[in-house]
């Protein structure tokens, strides 16, 4: 029982607003990764998001036990093709479909899929997945359309800001790498 209370209190403590305010109320939402130990039930952590009055969620995969936890919960998700799906998604139209068949619209509309993040900072991903970024965005986004999913669910990229840093400093004054 004292994991459970310690992962409620660092799972609190960690969460990450990635939501605007809109108005003088906000969204509020958390990223939910699970690489740890002794995690508590999908279940038990949407009753968790519940009870704490959060209705916006960042996953980083498509945990179907997952998704299948939040139908219905009248939670906002955003789930993520890994970096390691960049190649194949970007190369193959009918991968991406399959992916967004098997992860997406399998589970959307119970579960309220809003937005997939296609990969994850690959500007800075040692696997140099840059170059498969914005083909494999154009693919997932055919396929969203594909199945009639377009209009309801966006696609992004998430992407760490210490590049557009660095730019700034070689070229002072210059907001705009081009």
């Amino acid at each position: 029982m004292a994991s459970y209370g310690v992962f409620i209190f660092h799972f609190l403590l960690s969460t990450v607003l990635f939501s605007s305010v809109v108005d003088a109320a906000g969204l509020i939402g958390v990223n939910y990764g699970r690489v740890a130990n002794d995690l508590p039930s999908p279940d038990k952590v949407v009753e968790l998001l519940k009870t704490q009055g959060i209705d916006r969620v960042k996953l980083y995969d498509t945990d179907a036990e997952v998704l299948t936890a939040l139908a219905n919960s009248n939670i906002s998700v955003v789930v993520a093709l890994p970096n390691q799906l960049l190649s194949s998604t970007a190369a193959d139209q009918s991968f991406a479909d399959n992916w967004v068949q098997a992860n997406i619209s399998k589970y959307y509309p119970a579960t309220n899929i809003e937005a997939i993040t296609v990969g994850n900072e690959v500007f800075v991903d040692p696997n140099n997945t840059t170059m498969y970024l914005v083909p494999a965005m154009k693919n997932v986004y055919n396929s969203l359309k594909k199945y009639n999913l377009d209009s309801a669910i966006k696609i992004s990229s998430p992407m760490l800001s210490a590049p557009c840093k660095a730019h700034t400093r070689l070229h002072p004054g210059r907001s705009n790498p081009n």
